[in-house]
């Protein structure tokens, strides 16, 4: 009988190592994984904070039927200006700009084909800023 409780015993020990060594890790990779998620959620907060790009100026070139808006970057921080978007009516648009990157202090030229009117656009820059504007022809 006392051989019996010996084997019990060192089987229920190690099966409590084994639970608590997968306990262990799940909870570090778990902890981990928090604090990479809070590191990106405050690297987001500090570029929509430094993000201040605004709108200037447009007009519409009724000889081509284009929309032609000027942006400028006021703000500390860099966009690929191809990973923007242009929303017209709510519609994302085709568009072409001046330069592939906007940095501070610099202004581009968005391009867009729509014919003559009333139209409420949205730029959406790469951190998620957004611009609205109404631009009539």
């Amino acid at each position: 009988m006392g051989f019996s409780y010996t084997v019990a015993a060192v089987i229920m020990l190690s099966s409590t190592l084994i639970f608590f060594g997968i306990v262990y890790t799940s909870y570090v990779q778990s902890n981990e994984n928090l604090a990479n998620a809070n590191q990106k959620l405050v690297k987001n907060i500090y570029d929509l904070e430094n993000t201040r790009v605004s709108i200037y100026d447009y007009y519409y070139n009724s000889s081509s039927s284009y929309f032609v808006i000027n942006l400028t970057n006021n703000g500390s921080q860099v966009f690929n200006m191809s990973l923007a978007n242009v929303l017209v009516n709510g519609s994302l648009v085709k568009f072409n700009v001046s330069g592939q990157f906007l940095f501070p202090l610099q202004t581009v030229s968005i391009t867009f084909k729509e014919p003559a009117g009333s139209y409420a656009v949205e730029i959406v820059m790469p951190d998620g800023y957004e611009i609205f504007k109404k631009v009539v022809s």
